[in-house]
C-alpha cells in the first residue's frame, strides 16, 4: 500500500491500482471509499463498528474491496 497523504483522521493512498480514501469521523467511525483505476467504486460506505483504528480501517478497505485476493488465471 502506498501512502499519498495522511493525518490523524484521514488516509489517502493506492493499492494494486485502486485509490483508497479513509476518513475517521468525530464519533470514531470510519468512512471508506475505494475506487478502481477505471473509476468504479469497489467500496463506498461505513466500516463495521468493530473497526476502531486506522490500520484496521485500511485492512477493512483491502478486504471489502477484494484487493488482496489472488487473480484467477485467464481473467
Amino acid at each position: 500500500m502506498r501512502t499519498l497523504s495522511k493525518s490523524r483522521t484521514h488516509f489517502h493512498g493506492t493499492h494494486k491500482g485502486a485509490t483508497l480514501d479513509i476518513e475517521r469521523e468525530a464519533d470514531g467511525r470510519f468512512y471508506i471509499m475505494v475506487a478502481h483505476k477505471d473509476g468504479g467504486y469497489l467500496y463506498d460506505g461505513w466500516a463495521p463498528e468493530s473497526v476502531r483504528t486506522m490500520p484496521q480501517a485500511k485492512a477493512e478497505a483491502r478486504r471489502g474491496a477484494c484487493l488482496d485476493e489472488p487473480r484467477k488465471g485467464g481473467e
